[in-house]
């Protein structure tokens, strides 16, 4: 079908007038920049294994969930889902479930409840019957983790058949899918490491888009394309999450891509998510919302030195991941 002559003319006169709706952000300058949760769209999440990845989608899907009401449909075939509920509970009540008391708690759980429905994880799904439970869900947005762990083909024209019924979905109800990807094999072996003389000399490297298992078709279809990463065993860096944003297809709506070797940088908030720069992006009471006195530029200027370096920080012992 061939779309009517000025059909598209309020959009251009919306640019033109700067009206354009902006992506939901989360109240945090350093993270808003790069990262913004837009209606409609289909995402991807790329990292390798034990990096935290499906913790930090809790985290923001969390706090996209507090700032904006967003309600979410999960499913996610490698975690369990009570202790989901846990982090979230955590993350966004700024406390220990041990130190809650029974009515603390159930506000809690009532509050996770409204914004979190959960896919059964004990059974073995087909992408369409997924898409079949998402469909008939009232969720604003959905997340499939990991791509891998359902039961599909295997092919090249399997991954383009699936993306194209989720890009269906997508256009059709204005729903929002987030989809976690691994990386292929290769990418995690020796080739994969920083070469000789590299700061970061004999780590993994933060694989590619084109890394992830299938191959380019996922970054080819994604709207915007993230892959998160985590020096595990680094002296300074082990408990800092990268973002790299490697694809924001709509620039006009916020949110852009990450420079090269310049990530947005998450600190581990001992169980309860992350900070960005010393930070809260979660809307709770106790929402920390004065800047620190660290400019963004002292983060870490290509990965020279760790966010806050002047602190000395002790490895948290109940990091999730």
């Amino acid at each position: 079908m061939i779309l009517a002559k000025g059909s598209i003319t309020d959009y251009v006169n919306k640019v033109k007038s700067g009206k354009i709706k902006q992506g939901l952000g989360l109240n945090n300058k350093y993270v808003d920049e790069y990262i913004r949760y837009k209606q409609g769209q289909m995402n991807m999440i790329l990292g390798f294994d034990n990096v935290g990845k499906s913790y930090w989608f809790q985290w923001y899907a969390l706090a996209v969930s507090s700032h904006h009401n967003i309600k979410w449909t999960i499913w996610m075939g490698e975690d369990e889902v009570g202790e989901t509920m846990i982090n979230l509970i955590q993350m966004y009540s700024g406390m220990k479930l041990s130190e809650m008391n029974e009515k603390e708690l159930q506000r809690n759980i009532l509050k996770i409840e409204h914004w979190f429905d959960f896919v059964d994880p004990s059974k073995i799904y087909t992408p369409t019957d997924l898409l079949n439970i998402f469909k008939d869900s009232d969720s604003d947005a959905f997340f499939i983790d990991p791509y891998t762990g359902l039961k599909r083909g295997y092919g090249f024209s399997d991954n383009y058949d699936f993306l194209n019924e989720v890009r269906q979905f997508c256009n059709d109800k204005n729903k929002t899918v987030y989809i976690s990807l691994h990386p292929s094999t290769e990418s995690g072996r020796n080739t994969g490491l920083h070469a000789k003389g590299h700061m970061f000399e004999g780590y993994i490297k933060p694989p590619k888009k084109a890394d992830a298992e299938g191959g380019q078709s996922f970054a080819n279809r994604a709207d915007d394309f993230y892959i998160i990463h985590r020096y595990n065993s680094h002296p300074t860096l082990s408990t800092t999450t990268q973002v790299h944003v490697v694809k924001n297809k709509r620039n006009r709506t916020g949110g852009k891509p990450t420079l090269k070797d310049n990530p947005v940088m998450l600190e581990f908030n001992n169980g309860f998510g992350f900070t960005c720069n010393g930070l809260e992006c979660i809307a709770r009471k106790n929402l920390v919302t004065k800047d620190e006195i660290l400019p963004l530029s002292s983060q870490m200027s290509n990965f020279d030195k760790p966010i806050q370096s002047e602190i000395k920080y002790v490895k948290p012992d109940n990091m999730p991941f």
